[in-house]
């Protein structure tokens, strides 16, 4: 089963997911934290995916629903640490648009200023 670590740096909360989103329950799981931290940030968020061993179509779904969430603030997904087969999935599933891709935590932190 997914855990999850959750920090502030500054006024942005940063999620990251360990363990693979590999099953409808832990893309529920990966929505509803980040539902939550998206709340209480205001939609200032960042999702650390270098832990995120493997990502399912279930799991895509739950991102691009949080990149949807995001909107509501006048925000997209910011996701660091990207592995090759999650952006290859996502340039082939052309859902790119919904997300703003950084090599760093500390990068993704700095665009909100």
């Amino acid at each position: 089963m997914m855990t999850f670590e959750q920090q502030e740096i500054g006024a942005v909360a940063v999620l990251r997911p360990i363990g693979p989103v590999a099953s409808p329950e832990d893309a529920q799981l990966l929505l509803e934290q980040s539902s939550g931290v998206i709340r209480s940030s205001l939609g200032r968020f960042v999702l650390d995916a270098s832990e995120m061993s493997y990502v399912d179509s279930t799991g895509l779904e739950a991102l691009v629903h949080i990149a949807e969430q995001l909107n509501v603030f006048g925000q997209v997904l910011k996701v660091s640490a990207l592995s090759e087969t999650l952006s290859e999935t996502i340039r082939v599933t052309q859902t790119a648009e919904s997300f703003e891709p950084f090599d760093q935590v500390q990068d993704a932190v700095r665009s909100y200023r």
